[in-house]
């Protein structure tokens, strides 16, 4: 075996999408506190590494503006949306498409709908999506799980936030290593 000296996800052709962590509707969520944890643990780390960050609302008039508890990194991207892909909205879809990446991490609520109608989006689109478990939620538990499997089959990776974080890592000896290990201990 050769010896590897790269990362498992590439981080310059990577992008990272938020969907709908929104004040009105993360209340009646299942398993809230970690879905919090690992999302802001995802948007520290693209922020550390620059990685772009789509995030979208659902009817915010209705839904509310996107959680207090959601830290953003510097240079995200806030969309309104109606539809249930992001894909249906034209301004998303134009600076999507503006910055030509490969991998899409894909993480928010509700699994089994916003979250799913997405990724479906991508995968037909020829995308590697990674559909982060930990950092999705659904009212129910067996919605977040059927949309999972189904997600997997039709060609999504189904991780976890620590499997990106550390597939972006090369080694333990990278500058940000220990922050981004602090952060799992927090």
């Amino acid at each position: 075996m050769k010896l590897m000296n790269k990362p498992i996800l590439d981080k310059e052709d990577s992008l990272y999408i938020c969907i709908d962590l929104q004040s009105k509707i993360i209340p009646t969520m299942s398993d809230i506190d970690p879905l919090i944890k690992n999302t802001n643990i995802l948007l520290r780390t693209a922020d550390i590494y620059n990685i772009p960050v789509l995030v979208t609302e659902q009817y915010p008039k209705g839904l509310g503006a996107t959680d207090e508890r959601i830290v953003f990194p510097k240079d995200y991207k806030l969309f309104a949306k109606d539809y249930f892909s992001i894909f249906g909205t034209e301004d998303f879809v134009k600076e999507f498409n503006s910055f030509d990446k490969k991998n899409i991490i894909v993480f928010g609520i509700e699994t089994h709908v916003c979250v799913y109608y997405s990724v479906l989006h991508l995968i037909d689109n020829g995308y590697n999506v990674y559909v982060v478990a930990d950092a999705c939620s659904s009212r129910t538990k067996e919605n977040k799980h059927i949309a999972l499997e189904q997600m997997r089959k039709i060609g999504a990776n189904i991780v976890s936030t620590e499997m990106i974080l550390f597939w972006h890592i090369e080694h333990s000896k990278v500058d940000c290593f220990k922050e981004l290990s602090k952060l799992l201990k927090e």
